[in-house]
């Protein structure tokens, strides 16, 4: 199972160095490539705004 980065998300940034496999991307809101994912939940504990949930 894969995470997956809600509208809640303010594009801080703070998700990104905590991937491990590097598959989270920048946009209008950070978006995580489900395929590369290998669901650590690295990023669910720093987002301030609990914007990552699993999908």
């Amino acid at each position: 199972m894969s995470h997956k980065i809600t509208n809640k998300c303010t594009a801080c940034g703070t998700c990104v160095p905590e991937c491990p496999v590097e598959c989270i991307s920048e946009g209008d809101i950070y978006v995580i490539n489900a395929d590369a994912c290998i669901d650590c939940g690295a990023c669910v504990n720093v987002c301030p705004v609990e914007a990552i949930v699993a999908e």
